[in-house]
């Protein structure tokens, strides 16, 4: 893949700059008619390097097709409390409480774990779906039904949040050990929300967490775990007849140590449908 040079982008919403940055397939330039499936990151500096240089393989052993990988967040530069502050601004969804009731957000507020509801997701994903991809898709050749979404930690909160805030916005997902439970399980109220409303969900939904989380303190009190198994069983449930749901507790895994395995099973889950058939 190609790398393009990253630019800078100010979103009247926020007061901050966005890094963007996005990786072209191979076949870019020789392939001038073709259209690609785009996979969108958030924490872009951070994920970014690593998940192109997992789908550059991935697509080299015929396990995904080639897409655009499109990288969004903070630049990296800034100092690291004040990455955390943005990012959790940007993926927490809006609500009156960051944290929940139950033994898990007892033990949050114990350790000081701010619950200032200072989440403002709906705003960043109308700056990704409604202003950031049509500027991009006026530059690069995307397929406009092929989109992807990628987060890990608060950023899979608000990948989950993403599904029913804008349904079909996305058509895939990849959820990485995320604090569902957060601003008082928002992303089930949600769910419900959108059950009641529809007969079906077209999309297809990873969830991965690491099997070592399950015997972390921290991550037990967010319910990293315990949050997706829930949520990924609620959706099977639903039967939803355009749905398809996977679901991976990776062995020996952590929370840091699972990204790359997010990335690979979950991009390989998600696009099943688009290997081996000619584009």
């Amino acid at each position: 893949m190609s790398i393009e040079p990253a630019v800078a982008m100010r979103v009247a919403a926020f007061d901050w700059d966005y890094e963007v940055q996005v990786a072209l397939p191979a076949s870019y330039e020789v392939m001038p008619d073709q259209r690609y499936p785009v996979l969108w990151l958030t924490d872009g500096p951070l994920m970014f390097p690593t998940t192109v240089g997992l789908v550059n393989s991935l697509v080299m052993g015929g396990r995904a097709p080639e897409m655009i990988i499109v990288g969004v967040g903070c630049a990296g530069e800034v100092s690291p409390d004040e990455y955390y502050r943005r990012r959790t601004i940007d993926l927490l969804p809006p609500g009156e409480s960051t944290l929940f009731g139950g033994l898990g957000g007892e033990y949050l507020r114990k350790l000081g774990v701010p619950d200032d509801a200072t989440g403002r997701a709906d705003e960043f994903l109308t700056f990704l779906i409604d202003e950031l991809r049509p500027a991009l898709a006026q530059r690069y050749r995307m397929d406009g039904d092929d989109h992807g979404l990628f987060g890990h930690s608060v950023g899979g909160v608000f990948v989950n949040y993403a599904v029913f805030s804008r349904p079909g916005a996305f058509r895939r997902y990849i959820i990485g050990s995320p604090a569902s439970n957060a601003v008082d399980r928002m992303a089930f109220k949600e769910e419900a929300s959108y059950a009641s409303a529809h007969t079906d969900l077209k999309a297809d939904i990873f969830f991965g967490v690491g099997e070592q989380e399950i015997g972390q303190l921290y991550m037990a009190a967010w319910g990293t775990v315990s949050a997706p198994v829930l949520m990924a069983e609620t959706l099977l449930l639903r039967q939803y007849p355009s749905l398809k749901v996977t679901m991976r507790v990776f062995p020996a895994k952590d929370y840091f140590t699972v990204v790359a395995d997010l990335v690979s099973e979950g991009v390989q889950a998600v696009w099943s449908d688009k290997v081996g058939k000619p584009a």
